[in-house]
């Protein structure tokens, strides 16, 4: 199986993982027949892309730290906490003179959210605490899979980012409380968008310079937010707050610095001297790999090989070196169900398979069923490797759908005979 958008699926696609709605219900199930009226309904309810069989390697399937259909439960209980938030926010005087003018008419009281919004609120700290649970029930994320499958990408990268910012800060040794104030914070970091024109959010090209200034305001508007209402502890708003610094300066809204190191930092840490918090430099690497990992409106999503490399490449200068480092010895650069080319220099060169599991101790050798031969031809007897036993085997991650083109264009009913 793979994932594939919306916009290359046939009709007699087979659905190999369950589509979920925004609330965590089931559209279609695992083993649907799409025809065309189906993907349309799918791309109606704001679906960009889904998993099909591909007849290859149906049985390994992508998985993740949280299930699919939790995690579309937590995306809706975010995106109806922002929705709550912007309201409350416009009735005390939404004008033309920006965010500062905004936050001005604010003004420092708390924010009167009403019974709808209290409870969501109250749903995001359950969430929190189910989240931290299965982090702590898993030993690693050697099979994380994202799927960002709706157009609403504000609201499910939310939840990527608080899924692996969790998975960090239990990894750094992060007190249940302060493990608890991050990934809400995680969840929140973004509130801030809600203020920033969707034609902006969505543009499908660069930037200009005046739409940049008005995308880098949302991490203040954010915390100026997050800071009247009724949380626990203000650390939160600081994620937000924080969430674009770089540890050489240079970053937004501040310009404020980091160490690049953990240690001695996870029990008390006050917020001031120019420097970030440690839970904030950690949503900032959560930040950014999710963002790397997942479709764009102005780029595809990269493959995971490539994601390690970026963030290898940042550690030092924007991300925290050593945060880094504990997330490219927790997710692989090839997780399970991701397809995979073997490169030069070996007898199976050129040759593609899956990915079908990745050992805990080195998430970067995984083990592989090769099942195309060079010429993208199926082969017979698939052929099993392990990298920890073959040294110098290189692989590439494939895009979605790129394994198998001459396979794809046989009838659906033979693929998945």
């Amino acid at each position: 199986m793979y994932r594939l958008a919306l916009e290359g699926v046939a009709p007699g696609e087979v659905l190999a993982k369950t589509v979920y709605d925004d609330t965590g219900r089931p559209l279609l199930t695992a083993g649907t027949t799409l025809t065309a009226a189906y993907v349309q309904a799918l791309r109606h309810r704001g679906l960009l892309s889904v998993f099909v069989r591909d007849g290859l390697a149906d049985d390994v399937v992508p998985s993740d730290l949280v299930s699919e259909q939790v995690r579309a439960t937590i995306t809706g209980h975010v995106a109806g906490t922002f929705t709550s938030v912007a309201l409350v926010a416009d009735e005390r005087g939404p004008g033309a003179d920006g965010v500062a003018g905004m936050v001005d008419r604010l003004g420092e009281r708390p924010l009167e959210l009403g019974e709808p919004a209290t409870r969501a609120i109250g749903e995001l700290y359950a969430d929190v605490e189910y989240l931290i649970n299965e982090v702590l029930e898993n030993d690693s994320a050697a099979g994380l899979e994202s799927l960002k499958t709706h157009s609403s990408y504000t609201f499910e990268h939310s939840v990527d980012v608080a899924v692996v910012g969790a998975l960090l800060g239990r990894r750094l040794g992060l007190p249940h409380d302060r493990l608890r104030e991050l990934t809400l914070g995680c969840l929140m970091h973004d509130i801030g968008k809600t203020y920033i024109d969707r034609v902006i959010l969505e543009k499908p090209g660069p930037l200009t310079g005046e739409e940049f200034a008005v995308i880098q305001q949302h991490p203040y508007l954010g915390f100026e937010l997050l800071r009247r209402m009724p949380f626990q502890s203000l650390l939160p708003a600081h994620v937000s707050y924080q969430h674009h610094e770089k540890q050489g300066g240079g970053g937004y809204p501040r310009g404020l610095v980091g160490d690049n190191t953990v240690a001695g930092r996870t029990a008390h840490e006050r917020a001031g001297a120019g420097r970030m918090l440690l839970i904030a430099e950690i949503g900032a690497v959560a930040d950014v790999y999710s963002a790397l990992a997942s479709d764009r409106p102005y780029r595809r999503a990269l493959p995971p090989d490539q994601v390690a490399a970026t963030l290898t490449h940042m550690a030092g200068t924007h991300l925290n070196r050593e945060i880094v480092g504990w997330l490219r010895r927790l997710v692989p650069a090839y997780p399970v169900g991701s397809w995979v080319e073997v490169q030069p220099g070996s007898v199976h060169a050129g040759w593609r398979g899956v990915v079908t599991s990745v050992p805990l101790a080195a998430v970067d050798e995984p083990s592989v069923r090769l099942v195309l031969d060079a010429d993208g031809e199926e082969v017979a007897d698939p052929v099993e490797l392990d990298l920890r036993r073959s040294p110098g085997l290189r692989l590439a991650s494939l895009a979605p759908g790129a394994h198998a083109p001459m396979h794809r264009r046989q009838p659906a009913e033979r693929r998945t005979a």
